[in-house]
């Protein structure tokens, strides 16, 4: 692999907690950082995992992660992928990748255009 990994996890809640470990361990993985609206929930991640955090996708992006692993309700998935990919993220979504057919196949043809 040519490029090393840094993954940033969105969404700080009992899913999620099982995946920072797992990333941390890979070993084409370099850094794995955590984001959540609830700054506790974040805070509380960051300080378990020794690693850093977030308080927005906003502010995840604006870092040099190149990857974006989504763990949030269902119902924010299809925004959240569709924003990580036009910033230029790989991205890694739980199931499902949207739970809107628009967001689905915006999120299709957003892969296709960039790779």
């Amino acid at each position: 692999m040519s490029e090393r990994i840094r993954i940033g996890i969105l969404g700080c809640g009992e899913f999620s907690m099982h995946f920072v470990p797992l990333f941390k361990e890979h070993p084409y993985v370099d850094k794995v950082c955590v984001a959540d609206l609830d700054r506790d929930k974040a805070k509380h991640y960051g300080e378990e995992f020794g690693i850093e955090y977030y308080v927005s996708i906003e502010e995840l992006l604006e870092t040099d992660i190149n990857a974006v692993a989504i763990f949030t309700p269902r119902h924010s998935h299809g925004p959240l992928v569709v924003q990580a990919l036009k910033a230029g993220r790989h991205v890694y979504s739980a199931v499902p990748m949207a739970s809107e057919i628009s967001h689905c196949e915006e999120i299709v043809k957003l892969v296709k255009e960039t790779g």
